[in-house]
C-alpha cells in the first residue's frame, strides 16, 4: 500500500482534521468501543452497497438478504468472498451510480496476474489513507511538514527525461524522491550527497531499496547518513533487512501492511507489535488453519469501509497472515488488536551486472491487457525470460508496449526474452500462488 501525495485528492482540511482527532482518540479506546465504531462503519458501507451498487444489489437479492441482515462482523460470513477476478469482470456493476458524489478516481494496480485491476478510490477513502499514513508515521514523531525521503520508481519512469536522475525535490510536499532504478554502488555517492544536502528526518521505500541502500552506504562507510525512523511497506520485511537496514541508519524499521484497495490496514509500532486498524477496514480471515503453537494461520479476506464509490466486501486478498491464539496487549498501550505475521508479499527484483536490483517487475504490465499470467525466470545478470499467459484481450501489439516499458524501466543493458507458454508452465509458490519472479542464477552472481 501506497499512497501518492497529489494535493487535489487531499484538500478536504476538514474531513482531514476531523478524521484525525478522532483516530488519535480511538487508538486508545476499549476494543468494544472500536467494535461498535467499526459496526457502525459496516453497517453504513451496506447500506451503501445494497441501494446504490448493482452487482450487490443483485447479490443480495439472490440470496434473499436485505443491509439490516448484514449488522456486525459475523454476519459477513452470509456473502460470498469477492476475487480479483470478479473485480475485473464487473468492474462496471461494481461502480456506485452515485459514485460522482464521492469525487472517484480511477487506480491501476497489478500484482501476480498481468491483467490490470482496475477500481476507484474517492474524497472519503483519500481522508482515510491521509490520516492512516499520519497516525502511523507519528508513532515515530512524524509531524506534518517534515521532510521525509521516499525510494519509488513511478515518478522517474513516468517522466523519461529523469529516468536516469537520482532525485528530484518536492517543496510543497517536503519529499525528497529516490530513483531505486539508479540505486547501485557505483552511484551510492550521489544519494549520499542529496541525502546530507536535504537532511530529510524520515525515509519510506520497499524492504528491498532499504536494504540496498543501507547495503550500499555501509560498504562506502557513509555512516553519517542517519534518521528518526525509517518506514517500510509493499512486500514482506525479513529480519535481515531489519537488522540491516536499523543497523545502518542508527533507527527503528516501522513496517506496514496494507493494499491500494484500500480495505484494511496493519502497522508496527516502536514496540515491534503489528497493530490491525479497526476504524480503515474489517479484516477476516480465509481457509484457516491451526497450528501446532496455537497460532491461526488463514488467508486474509477485507471489506472497505470508508470507500464509497465502489465498495468491496469480503474482498479475497489472497495473502497469508498469521494470528496470537488468544490476543495480546503491546506494550505501547494501544488497544488496536495484533497481527503475528504476515506472509507472501515478498517480491524480489531482476539483478543487474552492475549491483542493481530492479523490483517493480509489474510496472510494464501495467500498460498492457489480455495477459492472464507472468512470470520473470533470471538465469543470467543482465537477461531474463517473461513467461506469459495470454489472454482473450491479448493483441499483437502488446509485444511492442511491453518492449518500450521494460527500456523504459530496467534501461537498454538488461534483455528480454518473451515466451508464450500455457497456465501449467507457470511456477507456483509454497502456497499454490504463481510466483512473479524465478531466480537461477549462480549464488556467485549475486551482489
Amino acid at each position: 500500500m501506497s499512497i501518492e501525495f497529489r494535493i487535489r485528492d487531499f484538500a478536504y482540511p476538514k474531513g482531514i482534521v476531523r478524521l484525525r482527532r478522532f483516530f488519535e482518540k480511538s487508538q486508545w479506546m476499549h476494543p468494544d468501543e472500536l467494535r461498535e465504531y467499526q459496526r457502525h462503519l459496516l453497517r453504513r458501507t451496506v447500506r451503501q452497497a445494497y441501494f446504490h451498487v448493482p452487482y450487490y444489489a443483485q447479490l443480495f437479492d439472490a440470496l434473499r438478504l436485505k443491509p439490516q441482515d448484514i449488522r456486525d462482523v459475523d454476519d459477513l460470513w452470509k456473502l460470498p468472498l469477492l476475487s480479483k477476478e470478479m473485480v475485473r469482470a464487473n468492474y462496471g456493476a461494481l461502480r456506485a451510480d452515485n459514485a460522482k458524489r464521492f469525487r472517484p478516481s480511477v487506480v491501476c494496480t497489478s500484482g501476480t496476474t498481468g491483467e490490470p485491476l482496475r477500481f476507484l478510490v474517492d474524497k472519503p477513502s483519500n481522508v482515510l489513507e491521509f490520516v492512516y499514513y499520519w497516525r502511523h508515521w507519528s508513532w515515530a514523531g512524524y509531524r506534518p511538514g517534515d521532510r521525509f525521503a521516499q525510494l519509488r520508481y513511478d515518478f522517474f519512469v513516468n517522466h523519461p527525461r529523469m529516468r536516469d536522475r537520482v532525485w528530484h525535490f518536492q517543496p510543497h510536499l517536503q519529499r525528497l524522491l529516490l530513483n531505486p532504478s539508479v540505486l547501485s554502488r557505483h552511484r551510492i555517492g550521489e544519494f549520499a550527497r542529496v541525502l546530507r544536502a536535504y537532511r530529510p528526518k524520515f525515509l519510506h521505500s520497499l524492504p528491498a531499496h532499504l536494504r540496498m541502500l543501507a547495503e550500499f552506504l555501509k560498504e562506502k562507510h557513509m555512516d553519517d547518513i542517519q534518521f528518526r525512523a525509517v518506514f517500510s511497506s509493499g512486500e514482506k520485511l525479513t529480519q535481515d533487512e531489519r537488522e540491516t537496514v536499523e543497523s545502518a541508519f542508527g533507527c527503528k524499521v516501522l513496517d506496514s501492511y496494507g493494499h491500494m484497495e484500500r480495505s484494511m490496514a496493519v502497522s508496527q509500532c516502536l514496540n515491534g507489535g503489528y497493530h490491525i486498524h479497526l476504524e480503515y477496514g474489517i479484516l477476516e480471515l480465509a481457509d484457516t488453519k491451526q497450528l501446532e503453537d496455537g497460532v491461526v494461520l488463514g488467508r486474509v479476506v477485507s471489506t472497505s469501509l470508508h470507500r464509497m464509490a465502489m465498495p468491496f466486501l469480503r474482498y479475497d486478498v489472497e495473502d497469508l497472515v498469521e494470528l496470537f491464539p488468544e490476543q495480546k496487549r503491546c506494550p505501547c498501550g494501544r488497544t488496536l488488536p495484533l497481527l503475528k505475521t504476515i506472509h507472501g508479499r515478498k517480491r524480489e527484483g531482476i539483478l543487474t551486472s552492475d549491483g542493481r536490483e530492479i523490483a517493480w517487475v509489474f510496472v510494464p504490465f501495467q500498460y498492457v491487457r489480455g495477459v492472464r499470467f507472468y512470470q520473470y525466470v533470471q538465469e543470467e545478470l543482465d537477461r531474463a525470460t517473461v513467461r506469459i499467459v495470454k489472454g482473450q484481450n491479448y493483441t499483437p501489439d502488446n509485444e511492442r508496449i511491453l518492449r518500450f516499458w521494460f527500456r523504459r524501466l530496467f534501461g537498454d543493458r538488461v534483455s528480454f526474452r518473451i515466451e508464450y507458454v500455457s497456465e501449467k508452465e507457470i511456477e507456483l509458490d509454497g502456497t499454490g500462488k504463481p510466483l512473479m519472479l524465478v531466480r537461477r542464477l549462480n549464488p556467485a552472481l549475486r551482489i
